[in-house]
């Protein structure tokens, strides 16, 4: 997957309260930010956290932040994030080749602010013009795309489709091709219910939507191999062993929490689907440690590396 792509990045602030700024001005101070990037951010939040953290690299990092600045200012910290994001996509619309990298949003605060969107993931496929996007999550052992992802867990079983697999497939499959340097992806489909349903058993979801979904990718995307419905348990231990090259969960929680297990310090969430590279950190906006200096840049740094073209 390396590549000579070496993309110039817009990278937005996310929650004001949070590790967001923090992660900015880290990216500032090690040197990761590079001509031709901007930062749109609150100028008034990103001081007063680069005053207030108690480390040197703070001022280092808003000094290099402010020369790569695209200001957006409210005191409310929900529309703060919000304003951000919506000028983000504007920069990289307007300016073909640039990718996205966004900090973590506050989703609740960001909803109170009047946004009416369940993340940040629906809110770039209705930018992009209601294209079919997936969200996929990246490390050095594990890949992962979850069908559905913001809905609440009772909801999955009527909103799994068929259709929805299959679009979510292929493009996984498509991504791992062109991106990953995978001419022939294997794809792991999961099933929905305990040991995938024990043929009927435990549930029919995997015999009425997921194994007419398989059939369907094995023939819309010949140069992929697709296993399924496989038992989530397995699986994962048969992924991260190497047998496939990416697993297609049926739900948020089912992918990424045995993702986030291995991944949660350097994992990256990229969108599939739009007519730009998006990424960001695998985390949250992490209030509860925001303003003491600690917070990991692990994810931050890999999402920076693979929006440019290269490794996570």
């Amino acid at each position: 997957m390396d590549s000579a792509l070496d993309a110039p990045l817009v990278l937005t602030q996310g929650d004001p309260r949070g590790i967001g700024p923090e992660l900015l001005l880290r990216l500032g101070a090690s040197g990761l930010l590079r001509e031709g990037d901007q930062v749109v951010a609150s100028p008034s939040w990103m001081e007063q956290w680069a005053r207030r953290l108690p480390e040197p690299w703070a001022l280092a990092g808003w000094a290099r932040v402010q020369a790569r600045l695209v200001a957006v200012e409210a005191d409310d910290p929900g529309l703060a994030q919000v304003r951000a994001l919506e000028r983000g996509v504007d920069l990289v619309l307007q300016s073909p080749g640039r990718a996205l990298v966004t900090a973590p949003i506050d989703k609740r605060a960001c909803h109170d602010a009047g946004f009416p969107f369940p993340g940040h993931t629906e809110y770039l496929a209705h930018r992009a013009g209601g294209v079919e996007v997936a969200m996929l999550m990246v490390g050095t052992r594990l890949r992962v795309v979850p069908v559905t992802i913001h809905v609440a867990l009772r909801e999955v079983p009527q909103r799994l489709r068929t259709e929805a697999i299959v679009s979510a497939g292929c493009l996984l499959a498509q991504a791992l091709r062109a991106r990953f340097g995978h001419s022939r992806p294997r794809l792991a489909v999961l099933g929905l219910n305990p040991h995938a349903g024990e043929r009927g058993l435990l549930g029919d979801e995997e015999l009425r939507i997921i194994e007419p979904a398989v059939i369907e990718l094995r023939r819309r995307c010949e140069f992929a191999e697709v296993e399924g419905p496989l038992p989530a348990d397995a699986a994962f231990a048969a992924h991260d062993r190497g047998r496939y090259d990416a697993v297609l969960a049926m739900y948020h929680d089912q992918g990424l929490g045995p993702f986030k297990l291995v991944h949660f310090t350097d994992g990256v969430n990229m969108t599939l689907g739009l007519p730009f590279v998006r990424t960001s950190p695998d985390h949250g906006t992490a209030l509860d440690i925001a303003g003491r200096g600690i917070a990991d840049p692990s994810s931050m740094e890999a999402a920076v590396r693979l929006a440019r073209g290269g490794r996570a």
